[in-house]
C-alpha cells in the first residue's frame, strides 16, 4: 500500500475515532478480557448460614418445627391479649372447647380446663362449655367451634380455653388458620397442655 495511502486511511480513522467519541478498536490489555456481571451481596442470615455450614461441617442443622412455632405465636398474642385487658382493669373472660366425639366423656376435659382457668383468675360462664361430638373434620363444619367464634367476634368471650392443640384441629395448618381467626377477632387461645406436649394425644 503506497505511504500516502495509509497516512489518509490513519487520519480517517483518527477523525472517526474523534468524532464518535469512541476508539474503534479496544485498546490491546482489554482483549479475551470478559468483565464479570454484578452479583447481589447476600443477606446477613444467608452468609451466616454459608459461614457456618463452611467452618462446621459437622454440626446438626435443624429445621424448624411448626407446631413449636405455632405455639410460640399463639402465646404471644395470648400474652398480649392479657397485657391489654389488665390495662383496662378487666378479667378475661372466656369459653371452654373440647372435642369428643360420640362415646366419650367430656367432664375430664372440661374439669382440667376449669382448674387452669380456676388457677388464672379467668371467669368462664354458667353456659360457655361448648363441645363438638364429631369425629376431627374442619372446625368451620363444626357447629361448636362455630359458636366459640361468634362468642369471640360478639365481645361476649375474650378467649378460649382448650385441653391440647389437637381439639381446636389434628392438622397443623388448620390449627394455624384457627388461631389465626381467633386472633382477627380480637380474642386468645389458651391450652392445658402446651403444643410440644401435646403431641401423644
Amino acid at each position: 500500500m503506497p505511504l500516502a495511502l495509509a497516512e489518509r486511511l490513519t487520519e480517517f480513522l483518527d477523525r472517526a475515532a474523534y468524532v464518535y467519541k469512541w476508539p474503534l478498536y479496544p485498546p490491546p490489555e482489554t482483549w479475551n478480557t470478559a468483565r464479570p456481571r454484578p452479583r447481589k451481596a447476600p443477606g446477613w442470615m444467608e452468609a451466616e448460614q454459608r459461614s457456618t455450614e463452611r467452618w462446621h461441617p459437622d454440626r446438626v442443622r435443624l429445621t424448624p418445627d411448626q407446631l413449636a412455632l405455632l405455639g410460640a405465636e399463639r402465646r404471644e398474642v395470648l400474652n398480649q391479649r392479657l397485657a391489654q385487658l389488665e390495662a383496662h382493669g378487666r378479667t378475661p373472660r372466656v369459653c371452654l372447647y373440647c372435642l369428643n366425639p360420640v362415646g366419650q366423656q367430656s367432664a375430664r376435659p372440661f374439669a382440667a380446663a376449669g382448674a387452669y382457668t380456676d388457677g388464672k383468675g379467668w371467669r368462664v360462664g354458667t353456659d360457655r362449655c361448648i363441645t363438638d361430638r364429631l369425629s376431627k373434620t374442619d372446625p368451620m363444619h363444626r357447629p361448636g367451634w362455630r359458636w366459640v367464634l361468634y362468642l369471640i367476634r360478639a365481645g361476649h368471650a375474650d378467649g378460649v380455653v382448650a385441653l391440647t392443640h389437637t381439639d381446636i384441629s389434628q392438622h397443623l395448618d388448620e390449627y394455624g388458620l384457627q388461631l389465626d381467626r381467633v386472633g382477627h377477632h380480637g380474642g386468645f387461645v389458651a391450652l392445658v397442655t402446651p403444643e410440644a406436649a401435646g403431641r401423644g394425644r
